[in-house]
């Protein structure tokens, strides 16, 4: 038996789970040994939360923060700007790692220029921590192999590692982890193998503990996109509070405010004219009402629901309307944006019979702006209810279509006629 087998034979007492703060019992460390450290994801261009956890480790002083990914919301140089800002004004050493967002748009170069390399490893103390990509849900043979040699060369006798997607989805019929399941397996059977006592993760957002072959898996996506579950399943703004010293290995997620944004405000310009519409003058117009859904990039079906909301062409007729050789931009608080072509807007049958009519939504299953997590939002209403990745290329004038849920733009704060 190797020395860190037996270290932890001896060593590891019992775990204990008490109000979600879990608890690993060593032997061995000194008080000198303590480490703390904050860890989240998913704050998706939403600076509130990272605010408060920047706020937090200025007053507390951990050994550092990290930030699993997922920083911005499509990888646009504003979005890089403003998350870096934020964690700027940390007083404590600042870690990340990329996620799938922050990949979108050619965002993975600027990740670089403005956080550095996204897979590397460092030691504190008698830890040691590995940092790796996971950014287009899977990971390389090269990935894999650098992961495999640093776990395999540390002799620090604590081992944590942080990436973006999780190697499974705890939850009972969904599957938002590493969509390649060869990798997936080969990551459990690494990490079982090497030891690592934590996997920390994002892209869920959600928070879950999951202990797996004797490791645990920390999903920690609340740091301020949407979250995907009630708070009974975990669907709660955090991030987490990990101290390892001679009393034990302390996992804990502190509760952030839940982000607030003026979603219920929509600016319209046009060519002629401006308009800013509230929800209350929204609900004076004629709404359109359907049943859609939209695939994501990885083909899975979202957003099944009933919306309510005005057509964007009633909207940009209020602006003065717009010319077959002008562009729409939707844009969201978070500065995401998407254009659109004078027929996405003013579609003919055909178009008409894959799209159907482009609505601003601000109802989804009779949840109104104010409590719908995603609204206002842009959708598509087909007359078969759903809008389908081969529906977005076929009514598109605009190049490469990530997916048919990249379209329907969250959050909308923005509709402007650009000229031709």
């Amino acid at each position: 038996m190797d020395r860190r087998k037996l270290a932890l034979v001896l060593s590891v007492i019992t775990i204990l789970v008490v109000s979600s703060t879990s608890v690993i019992f060593f032997f061995g460390m000194t008080e000198d040994d303590t480490i703390n450290f904050y860890v989240f994801s998913d704050s998706q261009g939403y600076q509130g939360g990272v605010e408060q956890i920047v706020t937090a480790a200025n007053l507390n002083r951990p050994d550092f923060i990290f930030h699993c990914g997922d920083l911005t919301p499509f990888g646009q140089e504003n979005q890089y700007q403003a998350i870096k800002t934020v964690l700027d004004r940390s007083i404590v050493p600042v870690y990340t790692t990329i996620g799938n967002h922050d990949l979108k748009d050619g965002g993975g170069t600027l990740y670089e220029e403005y956080f550095g390399i996204s897979t590397y490893s460092f030691d504190l103390g008698p830890a040691h921590f590995t940092v790796f990509n996971t950014s287009t849900g899977d990971i390389t043979s090269q990935e894999f192999a650098w992961l495999e040699h640093d776990l395999t060369q540390t002799e620090a006798e604590f081992r944590f590692v942080f990436t973006h997607f999780p190697p499974f989805d705890p939850r009972t019929g969904e599957n938002h982890s590493l969509v390649n399941s060869t990798s997936s397996t080969q990551l459990i059977s690494l990490f079982e193998e090497h030891e690592v006592d934590v996997v920390f993760t994002g892209h869920i957002h959600i928070y879950n503990e999951t202990v797996v072959n004797g490791v645990k898996y920390v999903i920690t996506g609340g740091a301020g996109a949407s979250v995907y579950a009630d708070e009974d399943n975990g669907g709660i703004y955090h991030y987490m509070n990990v101290t390892l010293n001679e009393d034990g290995l302390t996992i804990e997620p502190v509760i952030l405010n839940t982000p607030s944004l003026p979603r219920d405000v929509v600016a319209v310009r046009g060519l002629i004219e401006d308009v800013t519409l509230s929800l209350d003058d929204l609900l004076l117009m004629d709404p359109v009402t359907g049943y859609s859904s939209f695939q994501n990039q990885y083909d899975n079906w979202r957003g099944h629901g009933t919306y309510t909301g005005i057509a964007i062409s009633e909207l940009v007729e209020l602006v003065g309307g717009m010319t077959v050789n002008d562009t729409l931009v939707v844009r969201s608080f978070d500065g995401y944006a998407q254009e659109f072509s004078y027929s996405n807007v003013y579609p003919n049958a055909t178009w008409a019979e894959i799209q159907g009519p482009m609505v601003l939504a601000y109802t989804y299953n009779e949840t109104s702006v104010l409590d719908w997590a995603d609204g206002m939002r842009l959708v598509m209403i087909p007359p078969d209810g759903e809008y389908s990745n081969i529906d977005a290329i076929q009514t598109s004038e605009f190049g490469d279509v990530i997916s048919a849920g990249a379209l329907w733009v969250r959050f909308v704060s923005l509709i402007e006629v650009i000229s031709g």
